[in-house]
Parts: C-alpha cells; structure tokens; sequence
C-alpha cells in the first residue's frame, strides 16, 4: 500500500531540486561558453553559437596547447597512479591491522589517525617544504608522490576501518583452520571482500589529487615538471588583459572531464563503498 507523501517530503523535494538547478547552471553556462566565440559570449552569456562545430575544435585545441595538457595530462596521470596506488595499499594494511588485530598501542595509532583526519594539511606546508629542500626532493615528482599518500591516510583508513569490521570474522578462521598464513588470508579473502571500499576511496583520492593545485605550487618550479592544476594558471587574467572565455571554458572542460567520466561509471560503487561497512549484521 502505498502512503502519500507529506508536506515536509514535499518541501525537501522541492529543496533538491532547486538545489540541483543551482549546481548544473555554472556547468552549463562552461560547456555552452565553451563552444562559442569571444564575440559572441560578450553578446550573449545564454545565446547558441553561431558555428559551434568548428568553435569547439578552435577553442579546445588552443586550450590544450595554451595550457601545455599534453605534458600536464603524463605528469598528473603518473604522481596520481602511483599516490593512489601508495596511499590505498598502505591505509588497508593498517586498517586491517586495527581493525581485526590486537596489539598494544592500537587505540593511540586509531586516535592519531582520527587527529590526522581533523588537522587541515596546509598546517603542515612550512615544515614540509623545509624538509623536502632538505632531502633534496623538491621539484620532483615524488614529492608530490608522498605528500599526497601521506595527507590522504587518515581518510583512507576511516572508509576502511568501519568496512573491515563488518566482514565476519569466519571467513578468516576457517581460512587459517585450512592452513592459511596471515598474508595469504590477507591477500586471497580481505583484500577482495574491500574492492567497495577501494572503490570509493579511490574515487574521493581522484579528485583530490587531480584537483591540487598548492601542493604543485609551492614543490614543483619548472614547467616540465607542472600538474594540470597548474596548466590551469596559463588562464588566468594578468595586468588587467581581457580573458578569452571560451578558450578559458574549454581548459575548464578538459580539466574536469576525466572527474566527471570516473564518477559517472562508478557513482554506484562510490555510495556502495561508503554505506557497506555502516550496518553489521
């Protein structure tokens, strides 16, 4: 039998739906922009183009080289894959060990990862950057490699920590009943039953390091080197020279399409992930 829904349903319908208005106008008006002319945007922000065919090829193609992408895309895919690949294995060995070992110490290691969690990263730029001219890694890709496993730990562990826990603790002793080493069970049944919460991580991570742009600053000086945040500052307006918009949304367009792409195919796994280790049972 089905209830009508009530006034309050009815209002908070009526709140997301605004609410989602509201977040796609400013991605509409970038890709629309993007396909239009210099001209034409000052003409009209909410006008069609004229020729959006051949405006889309010359505005993409001078934002991709403006923005010097090609390079940008190689270093930006290589720091992510490899801090991504760091800061997943790392935070699920030691949310496994937290989460399903005992050990001394394991609610002062759970406390300060919890304090990781609440402390904003830029606290820590200062000694950062002194310590990385130190070992002699600044302008270097690993660098950023590290500093972004290390920042995304806490929250890695948090995700993983709670979906740990829900995994029936029958699955490892029959293992080891079986003869099963630690690593094996390890290995062959906890890192499988986890892909959700690899999953979402990941996604979260994506975005995350895609979207750098302080960490590039302030440890990355040649243009060789740079990510495609810092692509993103050839855009910017300077000594008060008209910006070129469609260009401009272009590089927007290119920045965010692969955030955009990697949500869309895994937009399920993503709240799967995150809702799996909520409920035991």
């Amino acid at each position: 039998m089905k209830t009508k829904a009530g006034v309050g349903t009815w209002l908070t319908r009526v709140f997301l739906i605004l609410w989602t208005i509201l977040i796609i106008i400013p991605f509409a008006m970038m890709f629309l922009t993007s396909a239009k002319t210099n001209e034409e945007f000052y003409a009209g922000v909410w006008a069609l183009p004229k020729n959006p065919g051949a405006t889309i090829a010359s505005n993409f193609s001078a934002a991709w080289a403006k923005g010097n992408f090609g390079s940008n895309f190689l270093n930006t895919i290589i720091i992510v894959g490899c801090a991504l690949f760091l800061s997943l294995l790392l935070s699920v060995m030691i949310s496994y060990a937290i989460a399903r070992k005992e050990f001394k110490g394991k609610k002062t290691v759970h406390t300060l990862l919890l304090i990781g969690l609440l402390t904003s990263c830029m606290v820590g730029l200062t000694p950062m950057f002194i310590l990385a001219r130190f070992l002699g890694l600044f302008n270097t890709r690993f660098v950023l490699i590290i500093l972004f496993a290390a920042r995304a730990m806490p929250f890695c562990c948090f995700i993983m920590i709670s979906f740990l826990k829900s995994i029936p603790f029958e699955l490892e002793e029959a293992a080891m009943i079986d003869g099963a080493s630690n690593s094996r069970v390890f290995g062959q049944i906890i890192i499988p039953l986890t892909r959700p919460a690899f999953v979402s991580a990941g996604i979260f991570l994506f975005i995350d390091y895609w979207s750098d742009y302080m960490y590039g600053l302030m440890f990355i000086s040649s243009k060789s080197k740079n990510t495609i945040s810092m692509g993103m500052l050839q855009f910017r307006v300077v000594s008060g020279f008209k910006i070129d918009w469609g260009i401009t949304c272009a590089a927007c367009v290119i920045f965010i399409a692969p955030i955009l792409l990697l949500y869309v195919l895994f937009h399920k796994q993503v709240m799967g992930g995150l809702t799996a280790g909520s409920v035991k049972g």
